[in-house]
C-alpha cells in the first residue's frame, strides 16, 4: 500500500493532480496538431503522460489502453539503459524495443527527464504509431513474419537529443532507413513537441508548489487509486477463475494457438496467470511481458474502477504471472509484428473468466479485431508513394444492461478512430463505395450483439498491395448466459465478381486497379435466451435492418402479426 503524508490537505492535492491531466492534455494537443501521417491526426494512434522519477504514472491523456498500460515500463528502461551516462536537461531518448517496451516496432516512444533546478524531478512520456519502420514490407504490420528482424529498425534507449542538442547521426539513420520518410520525419519532431511541452508544465507546476508538496500530491494520488482498486477487488467473491480462447492460427505455422486464464481473486488483490497458454509462435502473433501486463492491467481496470483516474497506484493490487516461453511473453528474436491480436483476446478471455463471479457487470464476447488494413502503392495524389492504414469497428457484446455497441473500435485502441472517408479520398488513390453495418452479424440474444461493419474500398492505382489481418474467426464472439455467438469478420476482394477471394490473412498482396477489397468484421455475442427478447425490439431490429426476418424467425421464434 503507497504511504502518503499526513501534511498535504486533499484539496490541493486534487489541484495538482489535475495540473498534470492538463499538462498530458495539453501533450496530447500538440502532438495531434502537429503530426503529418492520418494514423496519428485522424486515428490517434499515440499515447502520452507524465511519469515520476521510478517511472510510476503520474498522470495521462485519453488514449490506448494498451499503451498506457506499460510506458511507464518504457520510461524505466530508458532509465536502467542510460544510469551509466547520466540524464541531462534537453534528453530526448526513443524507445520501441519489443522485448522490453512489449509491442511492436511501429511504436516508437520518445522519453525525455524534467529538471528544475538541476535536479530530476520526472519523466514525460508519448508513443505513437509510425507508419513505416522500415520492415520488409511498407507499413510493418506484417502476418507472416518469422523474426523480428524482418519487422524493422529496433531502437532501444537512443538518444535523439543530448542536452537539448540534436544527434543528427542518429536523425539520418532514421531518416533513410524508413519510407516514407518525411511524414515519419514530421511525426518525429511531434513527438518532440509534445515532450517539450510536457517538460515545461511538468516543471512549472513543481516551481509554483514546491518539489515537496508535488510529491505528497502524487503519493495521495497513488494512494487513492490504489484504495478504490481494492475495494472494487475485495467485492469479487474469493475464487480461482478460469477460462480460454484460441486465435485462429500465428500466420505461419501454429494453428489455433491457445489463450488460457486463471485468475486468483484473494481478498484485496488479484493473480493474473497464464499458464497452459500457446508456446512462443512462429508467426508474429506474439507480444512481450510489458504488454501482456498492460493487457491485464486494462482488463481490471474494466470491472473495477473504469470511470475514475489512473496512475500507478491503480495498479498495485494486481500481478501477472506468464511462462517464460509464451506468446504473451516474446524473447529474441521472435517476431511480434500482430501483437495486439492476442492481446485483445487475453482481454476479453479475462472477463469470460470472471463472468461467473461478477455476473451483473461483464458483457459477452466483443469482436476483438483490429481488422486491421494497409494500402499502399506507387502512385499516389501527387505521383509520390503512398500508403493508408486504419483500425475497423465491429461488434461489442451484449450485457446484462442492455444489447452491445455497433461498429465500435476494440478494446486494445480505446478512443481511436478509423479515417474519415473524405480525407482518404482526397488523400489516396482510393475511393470507399460502402459503409455501412453489417447486418446480422450481432449474436441473438435477449439483449443483442453489437454489430460489425462493412468497408469498401475501390482501387484507384494499379501499383497497390495490401496488408492486412483478421482475426478470431474460428472462435467467435461468445454469448453469455445462453446468447448465441456474433459473427465473425472476413476481407472479400471482388465481392459478387469473377474470381472473389476471402482473406484472412495477407502480406504485400498484389492488386489491380478497379479491384474491390471489402473489409467485413464481426459482431458481439448476445446475452441471455433470445426467447426472451421483446417483440419491440425485435420489431425495431427489423425496421433498422439489424437482422433479416430470417434470423427473427430462426433465432427469435418471432412472427410478425398480419
Amino acid at each position: 500500500m503507497v504511504r502518503v503524508s499526513e501534511q498535504i490537505d486533499p484539496i490541493t492535492a486534487e489541484v495538482i493532480r489535475q495540473a498534470f491531466v492538463a499538462a498530458s492534455d495539453e501533450m496530447k494537443i500538440n502532438l495531434t496538431r502537429t503530426s503529418y501521417n492520418p494514423i496519428i491526426y485522424e486515428v490517434l494512434d499515440f499515447s502520452v503522460g507524465l511519469f515520476d522519477t521510478t517511472g510510476g504514472l503520474i498522470a495521462q491523456a485519453a488514449g490506448l489502453p494498451f499503451f498506457l498500460g506499460n510506458m511507464a515500463e518504457a520510461v524505466r528502461v530508458v532509465q536502467s539503459d542510460a544510469e551509466d551516462d547520466g540524464f541531462v536537461s534537453g534528453d530526448v531518448y526513443l524507445i520501441n524495443d519489443t522485448y522490453t517496451a512489449g509491442t511492436h516496432l511501429n511504436d516508437v516512444t520518445a522519453v525525455t527527464p524534467v529538471f528544475v533546478d538541476e535536479r530530476l524531478v520526472g519523466f514525460t512520456a508519448s508513443r505513437a504509431h509510425w507508419i513505416d519502420v522500415g520492415a520488409r514490407d511498407p507499413g510493418g504490420w506484417l502476418s507472416d513474419t518469422t523474426e523480428i528482424y524482418q519487422e524493422g529498425l529496433r531502437l532501444r534507449s537512443v538518444r535523439l537529443y543530448e542536452g537539448g542538442k540534436l544527434n543528427a547521426s542518429i536523425q539520418r539513420l532514421l531518416e533513410d532507413n524508413v519510407r516514407y520518410h518525411e511524414s515519419v520525419m514530421g511525426d518525429l519532431r511531434a513527438q518532440v513537441a509534445a515532450a517539450r511541452t510536457g517538460e515545461q508544465r511538468f516543471a512549472e507546476i513543481v516551481e509554483k508548489w514546491g518539489l515537496e508538496i508535488v510529491e505528497q500530491a502524487v503519493a495521495a494520488s497513488f494512494a487513492r487509486a490504489e484504495a478504490r482498486t481494492r475495494a472494487a477487488i475485495e467485492a469479487i467473491p474469493d475464487g480461482v477463475y478460469h477460462a480460454s480462447a484460441f486465435l485462429d492460427d500465428d500466420g505461419v505455422a501454429v494453428d489455433r494457438p491457445t489463450v488460457e486464464v486463471s485468475v486468483l481473486v484473494s481478498a484485496d488483490t488479484i493473480t493474473i496467470d497464464l499458464a497452459g497458454s500457446e508456446a512462443t509462435c512462429v508467426g508474429p502473433t506474439n507480444c512481450g511481458y510489458a504488454a501482456t501486463v498492460s493487457a491485464c492491467r486494462v482488463a481490471l481496470k474494466a470491472v473495477t474502477d473504469p470511470l475514475e483516474e489512473v496512475n500507478e497506484g491503480t495498479f498495485a493490487p494486481l500481478q501477472v504471472s506468464v511462462p517464460a516461453d509464451c506468446m504473451f511473453n516474446a524473447q529474441r528474436p521472435a517476431p511480434a509484428g500482430v501483437y495486439g491480436i492476442p492481446m485483445i483476446t487475453l482481454c476479453d478471455t479475462i472477463w469470460r473468466a470472471l463472468a461467473p463471479a461478477l455476473p451483473d457487470l461483464v458483457p459477452s464476447g466483443h469482436f476483438a479485431d483490429l481488422g486491421t488494413l494497409f494500402l499502399y502503392g506507387d502512385h499516389g495524389r501527387d505521383g509520390k508513394p503512398w500508403i493508408h492504414a486504419e483500425p475497423q469497428g465491429g461488434g461489442w457484446g451484449a450485457g446484462p444492461h442492455g444489447d452491445g455497441e455497433s461498429m465500435l473500435i476494440c478494446i486494445a485502441d480505446g478512443d481511436t478512430r478509423n479515417v474519415p472517408v473524405e480525407i482518404i479520398e482526397s488523400k489516396y488513390p482510393l475511393r470507399v463505395e460502402r459503409y455501412a453495418l453489417r447486418e446480422g452479424s450481432g449474436g441473438a440474444g435477449a439483449h443483442r450483439g453489437g454489430l460489425g461493419q462493412y468497408r469498401d474500398y475501390r482501387v484507384l492505382d494499379p501499383s497497390t498491395r495490401m496488408t492486412a489481418a483478421t482475426e478470431r474467426t474460428l472462435c467467435p464472439p461468445w454469448g453469455l448466459r445462453g446468447g448465441k455467438e456474433g459473427g465473425t469478420g472476413e476481407f472479400v476482394l471482388n465481392p459478387g465478381r469473377e474470381g472473389e477471394r476471402k482473406l484472412k490473412k495477407a502480406s504485400g498482396l498484389n492488386l489491380e486497379e478497379s479491384d474491390v477489397v471489402s473489409s467485413r468484421t464481426g459482431g458481439g455475442g448476445g446475452w441471455g435466451n433470445p426467447a426472451d427478447r421483446p417483440a419491440t425490439a425485435i420489431e425495431a431490429d427489423l425496421a433498422a435492418g439489424y437482422i433479416s426476418a430470417d434470423a427473427a424467425s430462426e433465432d427469435y421464434g418471432y412472427r410478425a402479426v398480419g
